[in-house]
């Protein structure tokens, strides 16, 4: 009987792995989260509320976006299995968040408010290093995207979503993908179509 059964195999190998943490160290982590369930379309976070918890995504998707100045949602990003979702800043500054973070499919996360935090880094110091390091390359991940997103043409960002995150295009909405990608739906599905026809010519150069 596999004992993390209701646990992502993801997180179980990542705090193995990279944590590098026994099970029991494992078993004694998990005790200090917090299991919650979030129905498709409801969300765990919303701008001008202060993030309670940090919430690591055990099953489900999410997306993160804000509301700018003419009232349209930009998508910042996107949550699956294994990763963090909510607002950092919010979270160890108590302060509003300027987020808004939406389950988009039934979703399940482990929550850890900020004591059982403290005290999850105390009781097992490598999960604090884990979770530093952690919180840095998210922080690197995110310097990226804005760089690309800020240089690179649509196409660019499209053929980069799609290597690095090939399962968003299987589970989340195209037009929250073109959100994403800051163009429009029209242009992502034109974009999609060039490419696939495309790729279709090219391979049928190669029968010749």
């Amino acid at each position: 009987m596999n004992e993390f059964a209701e646990i992502h195999p993801a997180i179980i190998e990542r705090l193995r792995n990279m944590a590098m943490l026994s099970d029991d160290e494992i078993r004694g982590t998990l005790m200090y989260f917090e299991k919650r369930c979030v129905r498709r379309k409801d969300y765990i976070l919303r701008a001008g509320e202060i993030c309670r918890m940090r919430s690591y995504i055990n099953k489900g998707c999410f997306r993160r976006y804000i509301i700018d100045d003419h009232g349209k949602e930009v998508i910042l990003n996107f949550g699956l299995e294994e990763w963090w979702v909510g607002d950092l800043d919010s979270f160890q500054n108590h302060k509003p968040s300027i987020y808004y973070v939406q389950a988009l499919e039934d979703s399940e996360v482990l929550c850890l408010n900020e004591q059982n935090l403290d005290r999850l880094y105390e009781a097992i110091p490598k999960f604090r290093a884990f979770d530093d390091k952690k919180i840095e390359n998210s922080h690197f991940a995110m310097l990226k995207r804005l760089a690309l997103m800020q240089s690179a043409s649509p196409e660019e960002k499209y053929k980069a979503v799609l290597e690095q995150y090939p399962q968003l295009f299987q589970r989340i909405p195209l037009h929250y993908i073109a959100s994403y990608l800051g163009i429009q739906p029209e242009s992502l599905s034109r974009l999609r179509k060039r490419l696939c026809q495309k790729k279709e010519n090219l391979n049928q150069s190669q029968d010749f």
